[in-house]
């Protein structure tokens, strides 16, 4: 049952300007490979670090600062949250 003042927050808002990604692991400067998953919403980004699990630029689940077998980061790491 959805509560009568719940909105979902867009996924899109034409306003937010980009956020820039990283494209090298900052500890060892190796290049990540580019998302194959659309970035998510920010409150979904900001609910990765609530549950302690977040979602890889490959759509993997790893730690929130983790990255995927595939050699994929988290979508915190690659915008610099983490």
């Amino acid at each position: 049952m959805t509560h009568l003042h719940f909105m979902p927050a867009p996924d899109f808002d034409p306003d937010d300007e980009l956020v820039p990604h990283l494209t090298r692991d900052p500890s060892t400067g190796l290049c990540w490979p580019g998302p194959t998953v659309p970035e998510p919403a920010f409150i979904v980004l900001a609910g990765f670090i609530v549950d302690a699990c977040a979602e890889a630029t490959d759509g993997c689940l790893v730690e929130p600062d983790g990255t995927c077998e595939h050699g994929h980061p988290s979508w915190l790491r690659r915008l610099g949250v983490i």
